[in-house]
């Protein structure tokens, strides 16, 4: 009997602890909801003001507090009415006095509301081809860089092969938003990078002088060690007492630097004294005798800001009316009232808020690293709508954003560390289908094992082998990862990655799955052996994806022409055009990216192009993308041009490489017919990117343009599609053959 009872009020204590977190997660959204509406469509000053990304971690850690309906309502107009001071939350639909928002010569104020032309509010990437406006209100632009950095180098090549150290004290302003870093980085002779590190896993925010330390390896093929120190965000950051050194016998043997004391009276630009330079807009470069931790200075880089005044003037004719409201239920039993357009005049919006500079001093001491549970909501929460309000694809992503938002933030309770967060993040992405899609942390680089490995017959193989030391070889089947089979392991792989396509998620996954931190283990089974493999090289000095044919043109037998448009450049294109014109055949490879050739298709085309609407940037007045008003639709309008080519048999290779401005060429010769495709769907993606920041330097890509085929129909998740399909074989694989080359040779000898 006593064993029933406690096991009954076991399940009824798991039962309340559930529904309170179900409660917490329900509040959570209901926050979200009003954040976006409030962010991109309430036109405020005082709303226009503040730090969205601080905002929504500050909200959050407000609302989890919450323990009732009305403690919801309470804190949500507690949150917003000192940036909206016309907003309301309420328990039960109520009319909207309009006089709140109506001041009493309404006729000395012009109406201001938000205009968005895809969105530009709080993204990466300012006057671009995207636009948020704030009609009649002047806003401030911050066109400075992402960070502050000043670095110097020196010749690396007298320390090829040797480990390295660089060493120095650094602190932080009290209640920065932002992280300080040491970087220290090799460059080759190849111009490719080798050793790498900024310190993005930890960075450093202490107020207190502590020292800090990178050790790295100089590359066999380094030509230049450069180092220095940055800060990301708004904050200043002091630098002092470095030192750099090299480990000979054991030991470290320091490498002299000049005004490593930073001594010289002046810093930031190159003299006799000094060779440490920094450029970064917006970030001033001093030296201070009062902050100093050795001698009589340290160096001090600080955050002022690159800021442009900018009248907000219409983008596009349609507009919310004065009146109109966002009226729903944002949660059970919870409704907003949010107007869409104000008056102001040259002083402030109407009703002007007397308490938004609070709000600000509570932003300024929000704690945004990774481990504060709040700091991971709001980034949820900020990317959430972003995507609600202004992805493009939700149809052919057929996903159901809310109910991402709501695993995301359940998953953020468990997560405790910068990289519990970055998986969330991308598996919160996943869903979308977006190849652009990427997220990340900082300038942190993975590190990636001396092997490349892709699926072939449903078998994982290796591809490449760069370390002739390992027990393995090309055209080998890898049978178990880590312990585990290849397909329970790319699982895991698979729910991080958006893609678009199978052989999209296919190529990303072959990247992702190698990755890992510097010397960490990977363990795979191989022909009945176990192979230990060290990931010791960094991603981008040896790039994990095969390189496709390294010409970048050939004369192929039979006359055929071979053109390689990931390399190839359009001027040298235009010097061949004389053995183009009267060659047999041309085979043209975009299993890449175009290296700015697109003007080839000119030679290709009969007539001039008269696609001008296939690519559709959404106009955008109301929230969730109801209503959307209109798009600005363009194309490239591309000019016939001679020589004419298309009098021959022309043949364009494609796979899941080809992707974003690759696709945009392969939609003409697609559309208009120019050639014969074989090979694999490219990435169906395309449209320009729209990055924005998070909180903790995190960092995430998405497509901001919804891009569709010349004929009207689908592209997004769907690709150009080859006339013939070419499928890689195990066999040819471990010969070497490029069979994709091989069918493309083919087609054109049968004609």
């Amino acid at each position: 009997m006593k064993r029933t009872f406690f096991l009954v009020c076991s399940l009824l204590i798991m039962t309340i602890s559930c529904k309170k977190k179900q409660d917490t997660i329900n509040n959570l959204k209901t926050f979200a909801k009003a954040y976006g509406y409030v962010k991109y469509f309430h036109p405020s000053d005082e709303a226009s003001a503040i730090d969205w990304n601080s905002f929504a971690a500050y909200g959050a850690e407000q609302i989890v507090k919450c323990q009732s309906k009305t403690e919801v309502i309470n804190t949500l107009n507690s949150l917003f009415k000192p940036i909206a001071p016309s907003v309301v939350f309420s328990e039960e639909k109520q009319a909207f006095n309009l006089n709140t928002i109506t001041p009493e010569s309404p006729e000395n104020f012009k109406p201001t509301y938000w205009q968005h032309k895809g969105v530009s509010k709080d993204m990466t990437y300012q006057n671009y081809v995207y636009s948020s406006v704030r009609v009649n209100r002047y806003s401030e632009i911050d066109e400075s860089s992402n960070y502050g950095n000043i670095s110097m180098s020196i010749n690396a090549k007298k320390y090829r092969g040797k480990e390295i150290k660089y060493t120095g004290w650094v602190k932080l302003n009290k209640n920065a938003n932002a992280s300080g870093h040491l970087s220290l980085w090799v460059e080759n002779t190849d111009r490719s990078l080798g050793f790498y590190e900024t310190m993005d896993a930890k960075p450093i925010k202490s107020s207190d002088w502590k020292p800090y330390e990178i050790i790295g390896k100089i590359d066999t093929l380094g030509s230049k060690l450069a180092f220095g120190s940055y800060v990301s965000g708004k904050g200043t950051l002091y630098l002092d007492d470095v030192h750099l050194y090299y480990k000979d016998n054991n030991e470290w043997v320091e490498i002299p630097i000049k005004n490593s004391d930073f001594e010289a009276s002046s810093i930031g630009e190159k003299t006799e004294q000094s060779e440490w330079i920094g450029k970064s807009k917006g970030y001033t470069y001093n030296v201070s005798s009062s902050e100093n931790m050795e001698g009589k200075n340290c160096l001090v880089i600080s955050y002022e800001g690159a800021i442009k005044k900018v009248k907000g003037e219409a983008i596009f004719k349609a507009h919310p009316k004065f009146g109109e409201l966002i009226e729903e239920e944002i949660g059970k039993g919870i409704y907003c009232q949010i107007p869409l357009n104000l008056f102001g005049d040259d002083k402030n919006t109407f009703p002007k808020s007397k308490i938004a500079s609070t709000l600000q001093d509570s932003l300024k001491v929000l704690d945004n690293s990774p481990e504060n549970l709040a700091m991971r909501i709001g980034n949820f929460i900020n990317t959430y709508n972003v995507i609600q309000h202004f992805y493009p694809y939700f149809e052919e992503a057929e996903t159901n954003w809310d109910k991402a938002l709501e695993t995301a933030l359940k998953q953020s309770f468990s997560d405790q560390t910068a990289d519990d967060h970055l998986i969330t993040l991308q598996k919160f992405m996943a869903p979308l289908k977006d190849g652009h899609v990427r997220v990340w942390m900082g300038n942190a680089v993975p590190y990636v094992p001396a092997i490349n490995w892709e699926w072939v017959e449903d078998k994982l193989i290796i591809t490449e082998v760069k370390n002739d030391t390992l027990n393995i070889k090309v055209g080998d089947i890898v049978t178990k990862i880590d312990k585990q089979l290849p397909k329970n392991y790319f699982e895991d792989i698979n729910s991080r990655i958006s893609a678009g396509t199978k052989g999209s998620l296919d190529f990303k996954a072959q990247d992702l799955s190698l990755f890992g931190k510097k010397d960490s283990k990977l363990v795979l089974e191989v022909n009945g052996k176990t192979i230990n493999l060290k990931r010791d090289k960094n991603y981008t000095y040896t790039s994990v994806s095969i390189p496709i044919q390294k010409n970048k043109y050939k004369l192929l037998d039979n006359n055929i022409f071979y053109l390689n448009l990931d390399t190839i450049e359009m001027d040298t294109i235009t010097s061949l055009m004389p053995q183009l014109k009267t060659s047999k055949g041309i085979i043209c490879d975009m299993r890449g990216y175009p290296n700015s050739n697109h003007d080839f298709i000119s030679h290709l085309l009969k007539e001039n192009d008269t696609s001008k609407a296939w690519l559709r940037i959404p106009k955008i007045i109301y929230p969730n993308q109801n209503k959307i008003v209109g798009y600005e639709d363009t194309g490239w309008e591309i000019e016939t041009k001679e020589p004419y080519l298309g009098d021959k048999k022309i043949v364009f290779i494609i796979d899941s490489r080809a992707i974003s401005y690759a696709e945009s060429y392969m939609s003409f010769i697609e559309g208009y017919k120019l050639a014969t495709i074989v090979g694999q769907p490219t990435a169906g993606t395309n449209g320009n990117i729209n990055p924005f920041k998070l909180l903790g330097n995190f960092n995430v890509n998405w497509t901001g343009m919804k891009v569709i085929k010349h004929d009207g129909s689908q592209h997004h998740a769907i690709g150009i599609l080859p006339n013939i399909y070419v499928n890689k074989t195990i066999e040819g694989v471990k010969s070497g053959k490029d069979e994709f080359l091989e069918k493309a040779i083919q087609v054109v000898l049968e004609q």
